[in-house]
């Protein structure tokens, strides 16, 4: 009789189990406004890069760490940034030398950053940063020159710990390039995709 019984006791208390903790992460979710209880939090975009004149295009890797400083319909905190931009070249007998519009890009920037609550777990966001930018472009001399950047955005959380969203960024700045670099030395550079918040 327990070997007949035993099996599917045993799926119904499985099942009982996993629903059970399917109903304690329901819970968990949010529904209304983000409560902004946690101070720190990380941030990691994958964004697609548009160079303007001279500047690299390419694909832009976006890392941030944020530090609350307040809490209430707003939450204004730190934001520190290190962004990698790769803009790739394929050097062919036909193509001849990568052009100075390729190579690595490294943003290293500090700012502030405000985020919005709002009625729903939406929160959108506004950073303005400032920093340096590091320039390795293929065939000139790597060189490296002040720059700002602006940043605007929205995460979705589904907990208050993660969300998911995406954000648009304007870079603009001066690279001290030597002869080597023949274009403008005005960095700017419009990227835009998405990412992923954790909060601890």
């Amino acid at each position: 009789m327990s070997s007949r019984f035993g099996f599917p006791l045993l799926v119904g208390a499985a099942l009982s189990a996993a629903l059970a903790a399917s109903a304690r992460a329901d819970d968990n979710l949010l529904r209304g406004p983000h409560p902004f209880l946690k101070e720190n939090d990380l941030e990691a975009h994958v964004l697609i890069a548009n160079g303007l004149g001279s500047s690299m295009s390419g694909a832009k890797l976006a890392f941030d760490y944020g530090y609350r400083l307040t809490s209430g319909p707003y939450a204004l905190g730190i934001d520190l940034a290190l962004n990698l931009q790769q803009a790739a070249c394929t050097q062919t007998g036909s193509q001849g030398v990568c052009g100075p519009d390729t190579g690595t890009l490294f943003e290293t920037l500090a700012g502030a950053r405000w985020k919005f609550r709002t009625p729903i777990p939406l929160v959108p966001f506004v950073s303005a940063q400032g920093g340096i930018v590091f320039s390795f472009p293929n065939g000139a001399d790597a060189a490296a020159g002040p720059m700002a950047r602006v940043v605007g955005g929205a995460n979705y959380f589904f907990f208050d710990w993660l969300g998911l969203g995406g954000e648009v960024g304007f870079s603009i700045g001066h690279v001290g390039y030597d002869a080597t670099f023949p274009g403008s030395h005005t960095y700017s550079v419009i990227d835009f995709g998405g990412g992923i918040e954790f909060q601890f």
